[in-house]
């Protein structure tokens, strides 16, 4: 017996696909980010405009942002469940944030979020010693992680 449960099974499905079958584009997608954070001054950057404005170009110029509505479109497909308008470049789709690329799409009730993680945020501290962040001393921080992660749920 197992603990899994079919949406769980659907989101591991969506994985597996996007790491086996379109692994040239995560590696683009990991390529882009080393370029961006190859221009901060240190290992992180405060500046969320540092951060998602050129790694958005990079993806661009490298041909892997019209290339991620397919792989949004094929994760779909490996869940087994129809999705409701084919996916575009951008907003709801496709978006670029300061963790990565989020890739969404409407399976019926069910939405499909799909996160290829490339950056961390370190939460500042607000100086009440929870570093839940806030108004206070440490801003928030934007760090390239190692290589992509891909973290899938339906929800």
């Amino acid at each position: 017996m197992t603990d899994a449960t079919p949406t769980t099974e659907s989101a591991e499905a969506a994985v597996r696909v996007l790491r086996d079958d379109h692994e040239r584009l995560l590696t683009v997608v990991g390529q882009c980010a080393i370029a961006v954070a190859a221009e901060w001054d240190g290992d992180s950057v405060a500046d969320r405009d540092r951060v998602v404005p050129p790694f958005r170009r990079a993806l661009d110029g490298s041909g892997a942002l019209s290339r991620l509505p397919r792989a949004l479109a094929d994760a779909v497909t490996a869940t087994g469940r129809p999705m409701a308008a084919p996916p575009v470049a951008g907003p709801p789709y496709v978006v670029v944030t300061g963790e990565g690329v989020v890739l969404r799409a409407t399976l019926g009730e069910e939405r499909l979020v799909v996160l290829l993680r490339a950056f961390e945020v370190v939460r500042g501290d607000d100086g009440d010693g929870d570093n839940s962040g806030g108004d206070g001393d440490e801003p928030h921080r934007y760090r390239r992680i190692d290589g992509v992660e891909i973290e899938a749920e339906l929800v």
